[in-house]
């Protein structure tokens, strides 16, 4: 007589912690490759080894650390690095320098978490919220998150590659700015959006990435070499701009 098959279903898994880590230049040796080794698992698409073997200021330099940890397995599976810096004009800026999610956790709720706890710290430590947040990303699932900040009025995204979610568009003395401050000695492509050059490895990704928006997935394609990466600027243009942010991410 065999047993009879069990009725129930599979266990959900368990949805990703948050874990606040101290800057990078104060990450302990152990905790930077417990942090590594649960990207490289994460993310098998990109070569994460690699890019931080070559880029390591990209954790060092990063003044805020979310990591999103998978609760049964204890690895890293999702990081968000930011760092401030002053554009010319007194503006504040957070440069973002690393946004993954593993492959995994893609369509959960890593990528509002984790800015909502970033925002709360930055908040709790002083700084408030900035007035520009810039990125620099070869992957348009990256822009196409982004984009939906840039749907409220007082919000400009740029480049703006819908026009259906199109508002004012960032002024270029700002992006000039913005682009001076996160890539020094780099060639902007202004009318694209596109920053040449500047993306280590080359062969960061094994296979370009795509998004669920056609559109921006073919702009990516036809701008972009494997070294190029796209200028991401959101300017929060009033602070109803920047509250609508909280309020959408539930930082109260």
């Amino acid at each position: 007589m065999t047993d009879a098959p069990s009725t129930q279903s599979p266990a959900r898994p368990r949805r990703p912690l948050l874990r606040a880590l101290p800057p990078g230049r104060e990450l302990s040796p152990a905790t930077e490759r417990w942090l590594i080794a649960g990207l490289v698992a994460a993310l098998p698409d990109l070569r994460v080894r690699r890019l931080f073997e070559l880029r390591h200021d990209m954790i060092t330099d990063a003044e805020q650390l979310v990591c999103a940890v998978d609760p049964d397995s204890n690895r890293a599976v999702g990081l968000l690095a930011a760092y401030w810096t002053e554009l010319a004009s007194g503006r504040s800026c957070l440069h973002v320098t690393v946004q993954f999610i593993g492959d995994s956790y893609r369509h959960g709720s890593i990528f509002r978490r984790s800015w909502a706890e970033l925002f709360t710290r930055l908040r709790d430590d002083g700084h408030g919220f900035p007035d520009v947040v810039a990125l620099k990303t070869y992957n348009p699932v990256v822009h196409c998150a982004m984009s939906a900040f840039g749907a409220h009025p007082d919000i400009a995204l740029y480049p703006a590659l819908d026009p259906r979610t199109e508002t004012a568009p960032v002024d270029p003395r700002l992006v000039a700015e913005a682009a001076r401050a996160v890539a020094p000695g780099a060639r902007l492509d202004a009318d694209r959006g596109v920053i040449r050059g500047i993306g280590l490895p080359l062969d960061l990704y094994r296979r370009r990435p795509v998004s669920s928006v056609a559109d921006v997935d073919a702009y990516f394609g036809a701008n972009l070499a494997p070294g190029d990466r796209i200028l991401c600027l959101l300017h929060f243009r009033t602070p109803a701009g920047k509250q609508a942010v909280l309020t959408a991410l539930g930082v109260s």
